[in-house]
């Protein structure tokens, strides 16, 4: 981040040490930060099918105040316009479907526009006491596992609440948040809690009907606590989201790591309240007999250039496990992109990583493979999107440049997807089948 002085005016030592704290003071000691950003996506279907491809490039820039008294107030906005594609309106001949990922660089809510795609990403009011802070407002949240800011796209998730980040310089740190307000990815507008959840697809109940829950929760808010403990080669998060009216969710994950060696472990476990009774059935995001339970593993050996890693994630069948497609990303060992296992229960997930870290020039390059097994097309108890099991291959190449180019960096991730069992048009049409082209260059500063 760049600090910038905005007083043309000078002073002799002498006069800064002797004259009070004025307000201009605060602004004297702003800075800016931001990036500028180009992302080009390219979907080819299978044989006949349609492809895809679109160009969005766009930007934030975010102003923070210098701080008085431990205050200060940020602001942030965010840009985006298509500056060339394929039009993602035209409707593929054999499914009558058209586009779907590459709307996600623009307006999922609006498609179509192209051009008035800005966002107020950040507005808040923080007050900092040593390594710790208080946040209101709209804001960035710290990472969690599932409430992220997941910004693989032009615009990430943004939320908006209040925040407190309790550091104090020990092996404990402690998160709290109050969530009421999020802007989804891919999105422009702001929502309350309660007009957010079940804007996107809402999917199937258990017994195969169309879930339609988007505004019978009166929910106000998410609740969120993470208590992290590490201390040498060890290290424990606890999460908890209560998400009022829906769900409270559990997680629980652990690291231990010896010599090149690192081993993980999450457990999560899902109830709903009993809110959800007093819906009709297609009208619930969750049935009041489902209990969600995850158990994901993975095992880890790194040296200065090399990293391995195979991760093993059971969803239990006591339940789908679910979480707000409108909040974040689900963070399993074995999650990866275009790839999440929110939805999905009594089923099995393999993921085997490999990356490559060359220091000089900063080049990395991996490789994802994983396996879904478990998913019965039609089968929907277990099965909230109708997904098939799936092959799936990621490889990811990134450049990060130094010096005169500090701060410029170029991403390529190529994406291959393959359904299992259910291979017709219908079937797999952006969904599976695929392969995905996303070439990204970014400039933070």
């Amino acid at each position: 981040m760049n600090s910038i002085n905005l007083s043309a005016q000078s002073h002799t030592p002498s006069q800064e040490t002797n004259k009070d704290f004025q307000l201009k003071d605060v602004f004297n000691e702003a800075h800016f930060h931001g990036h500028i950003r180009n992302y080009f996506m390219n979907t080819i279907n299978r044989g006949d099918l349609k492809d895809y491809y679109a160009n969005a490039t766009g930007g934030a820039l975010g102003f923070t105040t210098g701080n008085y008294k431990g205050f200060e107030i940020g602001v942030k906005g965010i840009f985006t316009f298509r500056t060339f594609g394929n039009d993602l309106g035209v409707h593929d001949a054999i499914t009558g479907k058209n586009a779907k990922w590459e709307y996600e660089l623009f307006d999922v809510l609006n498609k179509g526009n192209f051009k008035d795609l800005d966002r107020l990403e950040e507005l808040f009011i923080r007050y900092r006491f040593g390594a710790s802070y208080l946040t209101y407002g709209k804001m960035a949240t710290e990472y969690t596992r599932l409430l992220n800011s997941s910004d693989g796209r032009m615009k990430p998730f943004a939320h908006r609440g209040g925040w407190a980040h309790l550091d104090f310089n020990s092996p404990h740190q402690l998160d709290l948040g109050w969530i009421n307000g999020v802007s989804p990815r891919a999105t422009t507008e702001w929502f309350s809690m309660e007009e957010a959840i079940g804007l996107f697809y809402n999917g199937f109940q258990p017994d195969g009907e169309e879930a339609e829950y988007h505004e019978y929760y009166h929910s106000s808010g998410l609740a969120v606590l993470n208590y992290q403990f590490e201390k040498e080669n060890f290290s424990v998060n606890i999460y908890d989201f209560y998400l009022d009216k829906f769900t409270n969710t559990i997680w629980t994950e652990a690291h231990y790591s010896f010599k090149n060696f690192d081993l993980g472990m999450q457990y999560v476990y899902q109830n709903p309240f009993q809110y959800s009774e007093d819906l009709s059935y297609e009208h619930r995001y969750v049935q009041p007999d489902e209990n969600g339970q995850v158990l994901s593993a993975q095992l880890g050996w790194s040296n200065t250039k090399w990293e391995f890693a195979f991760a093993y994630t059971h969803a239990f069948d006591t339940g789908r496990f679910l979480f707000p497609k409108e909040l974040g990303r689900d963070h399993f060992f074995t999650s990866i992109p275009r790839s999440r296992l929110e939805g999905l229960g009594n089923a099995n997930v393999y993921t085997l990583k490999a990356e490559y870290h060359m220091p000089l020039p900063d080049f990395h390059f991996g490789v994802a493979i994983q396996q879904l097994e478990g998913p019965e097309t039609g089968n929907f108890e277990f099965n909230k999107y109708n997904v098939d099991e799936s092959f799936q291959v990621n490889s990811h190449l990134r450049f990060d440049a130094h010096e005169f180019f500090e701060g410029l960096s170029f991403d390529l991730l190529w994406v291959y997807r393959q359904n299992q069992n259910y291979t017709d048009a219908q079937s797999i049409f952006n969904k599976s089948n695929f392969n995905q082209i996303n070439f990204v260059t970014n400039f933070n500063f």
